[in-house]
């Protein structure tokens, strides 16, 4: 695993992400069942029949949805943001776990390990963005 990098004032000196993530691992359960969650989310967004293009979401973790919202695209109001629904998760490595499995198996976000998170990080937050990644809003 790529050491991830800790942002924010409620990072205390020596503070390991992946230490923390060892030492406290996800609930596989718990990440599952906001994984189909999610899928089901996505899935009501398209008509019957229609299988969804995951590609077209993004999903990421923070501890602030509404301050990560505005690090994506500050031109718009969250409530103008295409399908945004969070999640919360309970704990920083069950939606590191979510996180990543979005991006894995579904291609959800442009990087698994990139970027940084809180040390509160528990919330793992989708939103529909045709093309986002070319209009470089991801």
């Amino acid at each position: 695993m790529s050491e991830i990098k800790i942002i924010g004032l409620s990072a205390p000196a020596g503070f390991s992400i992946n230490e923390y993530l060892k030492s406290h691992p996800a609930n596989s359960k718990i990440v599952s069942e906001f994984e189909k969650e999610i899928l089901k989310h996505i899935k009501d967004f398209y008509p019957k029949g229609i299988k969804p293009n995951y590609s077209d979401w993004y999903a990421g973790m923070t501890d602030k949805t509404h301050s990560r919202y505005k690090a994506h695209k500050k031109s718009r109001n969250i409530e103008d943001l295409p399908n945004y629904k969070k999640f919360y998760l309970y704990s920083m490595s069950n939606a590191r776990m979510l996180e990543s499995r979005l991006f894995k198996k579904y291609g959800m976000g442009n990087s698994n390990t990139t970027g940084g998170i809180y040390i509160h990080s528990k919330y793992v937050y989708v939103f529909h963005e045709q093309n986002a990644r070319l209009k470089s809003l991801l």
